[in-house]
């Protein structure tokens, strides 16, 4: 069966690559911020600012990741 791309801000996506690409950067950005107590106590620091640095930290991890899990659908001609 043939994917079906729809346009999301001037590029073209599936919407499975789209799902399991914020799935896995929902999944770490939540991973993160939920172990950053314990990673703040391990460094004897707060856990306050911590939790939503690490949060991010898990966003960009995820989005490292989404970025080798879909495939490039652009074709780049050199003129």
């Amino acid at each position: 069966m043939d994917e079906v791309y729809y346009e999301l801000y001037g590029e073209y996506v599936s919407l499975r690559e789209l799902g399991a690409s914020t799935l896995i950067c929902s999944v770490f950005a939540m991973l993160f911020y939920f172990t950053a107590p314990l990673v703040a106590n391990a460094l004897g620091l707060q856990a306050t600012g911590i939790a939503i640095t690490l949060g991010a930290v898990g966003a960009a991890v995820g989005f490292a990741i989404s970025a080798f899990v879909a495939r490039v659908k652009r074709t780049v001609v050199e003129v």
